[in-house]
């Protein structure tokens, strides 16, 4: 019996630190390259690549599951019409929340998957007689990427990230021109 207690008691001290580096909460910063872009609905064009930076918080439950918070500046952007193709300058920017599943493939690297919900803004500055405003959407948000564990409390993230974005036509109140923005980032997370 003092054998199996003995056991026991070493396989709890051993299993804890294990245990401790894959739960707990993380924190993270990411820059990007984003890429917005609308097929002209309600007559405005845009295709757009701007530098973006977003921070998050987590926890990781498991070391397959997590949650986190996430802010991303999803960048500036232009767009009009063939005779403008710069006449309306904005900005957008996102908040939200995901559920995180993890691959682990060895100590030092993960693959990632994200499903979660996002709120997107959209601010849209335009000359007299434009009609499109900036209109907030809130939709599904998804992704997909990989972290490399340089030290077991630091990882360097790279990821694609998905988000709905809308504008508006101010003609047609109410009416939302959805389209979609596209994120590529390389960041550092940090866990506790």
């Amino acid at each position: 019996m003092k054998k199996i207690a003995a056991a026991l008691l070493l396989s709890t001290a051993v299993a804890a630190p294990v245990f401790a580096a894959e739960a707990g909460p993380y924190a993270g910063v990411t820059l990007g390259r984003s890429h917005a872009g609308n097929d002209g609905t309600g007559g405005v064009q845009t295709k757009n690549t701007d530098t973006v930076l977003g921070v998050l918080g987590g926890y990781q439950f498991t070391k397959n599951w997590g949650a986190e918070v996430f802010y991303t500046d999803l960048g500036r952007g232009t767009g009009g019409s063939i005779a403008q193709p710069t006449a309306v300058s904005g900005k957008s920017d996102a908040w939200g929340i995901n559920a995180v599943g993890t691959l682990p493939l060895s100590d030092a690297f993960s693959l990632y998957g994200k499903l979660g919900y996002a709120s997107t803004k959209t601010k849209l500055s335009a000359p007299a007689g434009w009609t499109i405003t900036g209109a907030t959407r809130n939709a599904a948000t998804y992704g997909l990427g990989g972290v490399y564990n340089v030290k077991p409390a630091i990882g360097i993230r790279f990821g694609w990230d998905h988000y709905g974005m809308a504008d508006a036509n101010g003609v047609t109140l109410g009416v939302k021109n959805n389209f979609n923005t596209n994120v590529w980032s390389l960041g550092a997370v940090f866990k506790f």
